[in-house]
């Protein structure tokens, strides 16, 4: 465990009780965001594993025994208000399995709270806001699709609508509508009517729909989440963004850089997709990363990373255990590699 010593470590542990249902405690009065409701867990002792920190909180806390758990997520935050601020790491635990029955060990108040991903808000104003994160984590797929460039002659936009259902179609037969979310990416310049079509023939499927376009047309479409290219991370308003998150919109970001995630921090993107990990023909001009960089962007992410670039379902593993949520790719899941072609997949467009 490599750490700034600066850092408080703290390990969390997501325990569910049914489906999309998690155990909340609330924060002792006596402590930093009193009244607040948090997940179990606690401080790392000196030289102290997060995972040996979380049993042993867990077993303090709740009275059971963990036997297995999965890191979910690594989250780096600062408090700056607090004197002197304070700097967090979190490591986030999926607790899969363990043993005894879950009771207030501590005397503190346990609840069971079901987390409704299309009005997370309410759960995120209930919850240290270093944990924003985490409700994202929980919330979002493992598998970003992207689709492939529109084609410019005049069929391109109809046969880009087909290819979209049918890779909608596909995503939520292989992984389920939950599975995988679609980001629409034309890379041309569409009419509203031609955006419309477009997000209908993917929620026709029961996907959600993120467009990479500006706030005012996500709103016009009624899009489930936007994604800032670089462009836009730098000069989006980060008021808007925030009123587009409480109204339940997603947001995710394009990171190539250690600046840029700063801004996607700052801006509090839900998401961010970091590339291009792997070669890629969309960018042939740009160095790969390779996992170690991802790994070590994905540590200063507060919020979950995707890996994009030269992704294949097989890399999905690999991400997971560089630190990232999952994979976002083009190749690997527009309509499985069976649609036609349209546009020129070797065109360079915006992130």
């Amino acid at each position: 465990m490599s750490t700034s010593p600066t850092e408080i470590q703290i390990a969390l542990g997501i325990i569910t009780s049914g489906p999309d249902t998690y155990w909340l405690e609330r924060r002792p009065d006596a402590k930093h965001l009193a009244g607040l409701l948090a997940f179990p867990g606690g401080k790392c002792g000196p030289d102290e594993s997060p995972f040996s920190a979380l049993r042993r909180e867990l077993f303090e806390e709740l009275g059971i025994d963990v036997d297995e758990a999965e890191l979910l997520i690594e989250i780096p935050w600062v408090y700056a208000e607090s004197k002197p601020a304070k700097h967090l790491r979190l490591w986030v635990y999926r607790v899969t399995a363990w043993q005894g029955e879950i009771r207030g060990g501590e005397g503190q108040y346990l609840t069971q709270a079901r987390l409704d991903c299309r009005q997370r808000q309410g759960w995120q104003d209930d919850l240290p806001p270093a944990n924003r994160g985490i409700v994202a984590g929980l919330c979002l797929p493992t598998r970003v699709a992207i689709s492939a460039a529109c084609g410019l002659a005049g069929e391109g936009i109809e046969q880009w609508w087909q290819d979209l259902a049918e890779t909608a179609r596909d995503l939520a037969r292989r992984f389920g509508v939950s599975g995988a979310l679609l980001q629409l990416r034309p890379g041309r310049d569409l009419t509203l009517a031609e955006w419309q079509r477009a997000v209908d023939v993917v929620r026709d499927q029961g996907i959600a729909v993120f467009v990479n376009a500006d706030l005012g047309l996500a709103a016009a479409v009624g899009a489930d989440g936007i994604h800032l290219n670089r462009t836009r991370l730098v000069r989006v308003d980060r008021d808007k963004l925030a009123a587009w998150q409480a109204a339940g919109g997603w947001v995710t970001a394009a990171v190539h850089l250690p600046a840029e995630m700063v801004r996607a921090n700052d801006v509090r993107a839900d998401a961010v997709l970091v590339s291009p990990v792997q070669p890629t023909a969309s960018h042939l001009d740009v160095p790969a990363l390779g996992w170690d960089a991802f790994a070590a962007l994905a540590r200063t992410a507060t919020m979950p990373a995707y890996a994009l670039g030269g992704m294949t379902l097989a890399d999905l593993q690999q991400a997971r255990l560089a630190g990232g949520q999952g994979i976002a790719a083009i190749r690997a899941f527009w309509c499985a590699g069976g649609c036609r072609s349209v546009g020129d997949p070797a065109r360079k467009i915006s992130d």
